[in-house]
C-alpha cells in the first residue's frame, strides 16, 4: 500500500542523551511554525549539526533566520532554504570514545 501523503516538513532529531524524537508542523499553523522556529533556534545555540536534503543533495545549515523562516546553508540568497519546504536532521552534541 502507497502513501501519496506528503510528508509535513519538520525536524528529525537524534540525541544520545535524551532520546530520538520527530517534530513535524503544519505551515499553514502560526503556533506550530512558532514552536518550530523557537526549536532549530534553541538546537543551534545548544551546538546541535542540522542537516538538509534538498534532491539528491545534503547541506550542513550554517545559521538561521526566524524572521523570514529559512535555513542558510551559505551565503547567497540562493543558499537558503525555506523551513516548510524542508525535512532536516539535527544530531546532538555527545561525547566520542
Amino acid at each position: 500500500m502507497q502513501n501519496n501523503q506528503t510528508p509535513l516538513p519538520g525536524i528529525d532529531v537524534l540525541n544520545t542523551g535524551y532520546g530520538d524524537f520527530e517534530m513535524s508542523f503544519n505551515p499553514d499553523k502560526p503556533d506550530e511554525v512558532q514552536k518550530a522556529k523557537e526549536t532549530i533556534t534553541d538546537m543551534l545555540k545548544r551546538g546541535y549539526a542540522i542537516f538538509v536534503r534538498q534532491g539528491e543533495e545534503t547541506f550542513h545549515v550554517r545559521k538561521f533566520d526566524a524572521n523570514r523562516n529559512v535555513y542558510i546553508i551559505g551565503s547567497t540568497p540562493a543558499e537558503e532554504i525555506p523551513i516548510a519546504e524542508a525535512r532536516a536532521t539535527a544530531v546532538g552534541r555527545s561525547a566520542g570514545g
